[in-house]
């Protein structure tokens, strides 16, 4: 299953441009991870959020983004609390809105 949704690989080529494929399997690998532990696998929209926060504290480094990998590894809570997603279940697609309301 493909878990990157459109806004997903749009952020991605902003942050990686010239390392979009890389970038990209890193994530799919990391959602095909998530998918063993969260509850709702078939909703691309719960990818979204992890992937936003990987994203956003990855910020367009690769070794920041690896760590954000392996930080939601560890313990995907940790992951949205560090990019500021933990506290509400829609800040996610206010992030998002602005890199892709820049695009548009």
């Amino acid at each position: 299953m493909n878990y990157l949704t459109t806004s997903i690989k749009i952020i991605i080529a902003h942050y990686f441009p010239s390392d979009v494929e890389w970038a990209t399997n890193q994530l799919q690998d990391y959602c095909e991870y998530l998918a063993e532990y969260i509850s709702d696998k078939t909703s691309l929209e719960s990818y979204e959020r992890f992937c936003f926060a990987i994203l956003k504290l990855g910020k367009g480094s690769k070794s920041k983004f690896l760590q954000a990998i392996e930080l939601g590894k560890c313990d995907y809570r940790d992951l949205l609390v560090a990019a500021g997603f933990g506290d509400s279940t829609t800040i996610h697609d206010e992030w998002a809105g602005k890199i892709l309301n820049k695009k548009t």
